[in-house]
């Protein structure tokens, strides 16, 4: 029997780059079935455009604002927003003036080895475009454009 899990708000595991992602639900908690992470965005920070090829991924907007591009289409998330992307659907956040804290459920739960496996590049390496796309694919997770 799976034990219940109690974290506070700094709590989980934390994966620090330009954001900072706290994965809070591991798919070892759920036997792979889902993740839910805590993402906080300054200001300004935008995510590279991408897709996912397994995962469905569900942004829920805690604080602060941001533009959700999916696809070709623009939607503004502020507190209370929520949007679901299946799937290979191209997509990609763009965090407000004020930043961006989001809860993130993704399903199947395999996403968190890739915030492990970009945070141990070196900066040289998360700078390098060929290299993180790389790790990312490794993940099924296609970054879209350049």
């Amino acid at each position: 029997m799976e034990e219940a899990k109690v974290l506070g708000p700094d709590d989980g595991n934390h994966y620090k780059r330009a954001n900072d992602m706290f994965v809070k639900v591991t798919a070892d908690d759920t036997g792979g079935a889902y993740e839910v992470c805590e993402e906080r965005c300054p200001a300004g920070f935008a995510s590279r455009k991408h897709m996912h090829t397994q995962n469905h991924e569900t942004f829920y907007v805690l604080e602060g604002s941001a533009t959700f591009i999916l696809g070709d289409d623009e939607h503004e998330g502020a507190q209370g927003s929520m949007f679901h992307i299946p799937p290979g659907v191209p997509h990609q956040v763009v965090a407000g003036d004020q930043g961006l804290r989001m809860l993130m459920v993704y399903s199947p739960g395999e996403t968190e080895a890739m915030f492990r496996d970009m945070t141990a590049l070196t900066p040289e390496e998360r700078a390098d475009f060929n290299t993180g796309k790389a790790v990312a694919a490794k993940h099924n997770t296609i970054w879209v454009g350049d």
